[in-house]
């Protein structure tokens, strides 16, 4: 394929808006819009220009649709992902791939290994610059052998509550980026996690079963520690650093600031401007990245460099840390394939 600008978006709410902008900073052209609730996608769909598709399918199979955006919720990502790749339209699904371990490895199943290399899973942090310069320093070795990576991932807000059933947990929903992200800086497996959880932030959505501030503590095979950290509420923004510490020394990926600009004033000895308050400002060009990447992938005809097979491990490393918080206890792991009977 030497031109790929046709896109079919599926899913028109916050993610799907977001992508859509990402297409067009990537100069791809959103030809057709679906969503199950019908105003999103109309409004959608008058900003960009694009048709508005009856059903998912009908957007998949749209003339001029080269490849297909996944952006709906969790629990629809299976078996759209299998309608597009049996249509042969590359793919870029939105995290997670499925809302469970077992809903995911089904995927993977259906579509083949080859066809799972080339699913584009959206990891979109993977592409932010301060993060991309920490993992790029941890492995040209800059701060010698890693000995402890701390993530740290709060949201300024929480999620609407009729958003919480349908998410599956603050694990395979939020920290899902946090364990890829582990994954690609340690380039080793981890032997064990250990989960601690509370709904402290909104009692509410603890009554949903979900949990909204947590903990993981994530080992290793060299003894390297990892610790992550969520909150679904941060009082001063969008709160998303990672900090690598070596042997040799640290890099540290920090909040931007919503400009350069510091103030001294009496008993204020200099106070730089807030960090951003909205994961597009915090993350919007890395979107844009994923998205040029992705094309880039499917014209050259590359696997793409973050693909199910990472949306299966980070699967089983959420799945993990929710035995782990229901169990009380540490989970050792053994890989993919490892079944979890109390989840």
């Amino acid at each position: 394929m030497t031109r790929l600008t046709g896109i079919a978006l599926l899913g028109a709410g916050r993610m799907g808006q977001v992508h859509a902008a990402a297409m067009a900073a990537a100069g791809a052209r959103l030809v057709a819009v679906y969503d199950p609730v019908t105003r999103v996608a109309d409004a959608l769909a008058s900003r960009t220009g694009a048709a508005v598709a009856p059903s998912a399918a009908a957007a998949i199979h749209h003339a001029g649709v080269d490849a297909v955006v996944i952006a709906t919720s969790s629990d629809t990502h299976v078996e759209l992902v299998i309608e597009a790749v049996n249509a042969g339209k590359p793919v870029l699904c939105e995290k997670p791939l499925a809302s469970s371990l077992a809903a995911t490895r089904r995927c993977i199943a259906a579509i083949g290994d080859q066809a799972a290399r080339q699913v584009f899973l959206g990891f979109n942090r993977r592409f932010d610059r301060g993060h991309a310069g920490l993992r790029e320093a941890v492995h040209a070795g800059d701060i010698g052998r890693l000995e402890q990576l701390t993530i740290t991932s709060r949201d300024p807000l929480p999620p609407p509550l009729e958003y919480v059933p349908r998410s599956g947990g603050l694990f395979r929903d939020m920290m899902i980026h946090d364990f890829d992200m582990a994954r690609g800086i340690l380039r080793q497996e981890l032997v064990s996690v250990t989960a601690h959880g509370s709904s402290i932030v909104d009692p509410e959505i603890g009554k949903l079963g979900d949990i909204d501030t947590a903990s993981v503590t994530l080992l290793a095979e060299d003894g390297a520690i990892v610790t992550i950290l969520n909150s679904r509420r941060c009082a001063f923004g969008f709160d998303q650093r990672i900090e690598a510490f070596g042997a040799d020394g640290m890099v540290v990926s920090d909040n931007p600031r919503q400009s350069g600009l510091t103030r001294y004033r009496p008993g204020y000895p200099g106070t730089p401007a807030p960090i951003l308050e909205f994961f597009m400002e915090r993350y919007g060009e890395s979107y844009a990245a994923e998205i040029r990447l992705f094309l880039d992938c499917v014209r050259e005809g590359r696997d793409m460099p973050v693909n199910a097979y990472d949306g299966l491990m980070a699967a089983y490393l959420a799945e993990a840390a929710t035995l782990s918080l229901k169990l009380g206890k540490t989970i050792h792991l053994t890989g993919p394939d490892q079944e979890f009977d109390h989840v």
